[in-house]
């Protein structure tokens, strides 16, 4: 059962928010951001760049000027978007070369990686000391994870960690290169992306970030999480029957942003027509689901949601929604845009219902 009515209005929103969200996307794109990661020698920067970005760094000659050996990488023609790949910038004080102290002021974020099979050092707890000092935000991957053994990581993360002085919140296990016996992938890449992408937040740089990584399903991830956040507390749904401009505009930014990351090209036309084929092409799955549980918690079509039980449901509803719209739309592009309108909203009620299982807690047993 499809809602004609509901469609075209979802339509008219979608077309309204294009020319809204036009402005959005030139800003981010039009951003500069610099990513550095540092470490000890052997430690695995350039395999967790190359798990990341696609990019051998052995092939980069260093900077010229720096004596750190400081090598560099433009991830566009215009230089945008920068990788810099350094040994330990401890040393950058008042006896060292200019060049490497300008490049680490220009840095937005950190990635400091640390051999997990040698442990912390004195050198790496300086550095890290340093860098903090710079306020910039600093993720810490204690890298060949796999070379531990299982009963033994957790001793040794904790450990590492305090040695340090780096709160587990700003660390995650990895394995860039491993034993292709042990993992025929990288190990823990999806979580550098998530923790990286959700620090760029604030300055607007997630998407810049995300544009330039190998894996664009991972690369999406935080942006869809943000959206989905973002809509949950805008204050209307979109469901039949509600005031559904204010989150159908952060759900075509969303597409927008996904389509910039896998360098595909979508008019407004395309746009609504995803919207519509998710939210209004067949009334059933979560969008039924979000209809009839409004109206259980008392919600009226068209009213105003004033009752605490249906402004805390209709955030639940605008969230999940909003992330199964994105995680479709990755399905999507992902498939060569041939998913017919089954498989799209197949896609969309499994990711919508997942968002909703974790922002709704269980009823109460008596």
């Amino acid at each position: 059962m499809s809602d004609p009515q509901f469609a075209l209005d979802l339509r008219k929103a979608a077309v309204s928010a294009w020319d809204q969200t036009s402005g959005h996307l030139q800003e981010a794109l039009q951003k500069h951001l610099v990513v550095a990661f540092m470490g000890s020698a052997s430690s695995g920067k350039d395999s967790g760049i190359k798990a990341l970005f696609g990019i051998d760094f052995g092939d980069i000659s260093p900077v010229p000027g720096s004596t750190r050996e400081l090598r560099a990488a433009k991830l566009d023609a215009d230089g945008q978007v920068m990788l810099l790949n350094a040994p330990g910038f401890g040393d950058v004080r008042e006896d060292v070369d200019a060049v490497a102290r300008q490049a680490v002021e220009m840095v937005d974020i950190f990635v400091y990686v640390v051999n997990a099979e040698g442990g912390a050092t004195a050198d790496e707890r300086r550095d890290l000391l340093w860098i903090q000092k710079l306020g910039r935000p600093v993720l810490v991957c204690l890298n060949k994870i796999d070379l531990i053994r299982p009963s033994e990581r957790q001793g040794f993360v904790t450990s590492t960690l305090g040695q340090l002085g780096v709160e587990p919140k700003d660390s995650v296990i990895t394995a860039f290169a491993p034993h292709p016996k042990l993992s025929p992938e990288p190990i823990g890449v999806e979580y550098v992306i998530d923790w990286v992408g959700r620090r760029l937040e604030e300055s607007g740089k997630t998407l810049l970030f995300a544009k330039y990584l190998r894996n664009k399903a991972a690369a999406c991830e935080p942006i869809i999480q943000a959206a989905a956040k973002t809509a949950s507390i805008a204050g209307a749904v979109p469901i039949p029957g509600a005031d559904i401009a204010a989150v159908t505009a952060i759900q075509v930014k969303l597409i927008r942003d996904i389509a910039t990351v896998h360098g595909q090209a979508l008019d407004k036309d395309m746009v609504a027509f995803i919207l519509a084929e998710l939210l209004a092409g067949g009334m059933r799955g979560f969008v039924r689901w979000g209809v009839e549980g409004l109206k259980a918690a008392g919600w009226v079509p068209g009213g105003q949601f004033a009752e605490a039980a249906i402004l805390a449901l209709s955030a639940t509803v605008a969230g999940a929604t909003t992330y199964g719209v994105g995680k479709a739309t990755v399905a999507w592009i992902q498939s060569g845009k041939k998913l017919d309108g089954d498989a799209l909203r197949a896609a969309f009620d499994v990711a919508a219902f997942a968002w909703k299982d974790r922002s709704v807690p269980p009823a109460k047993t008596p």
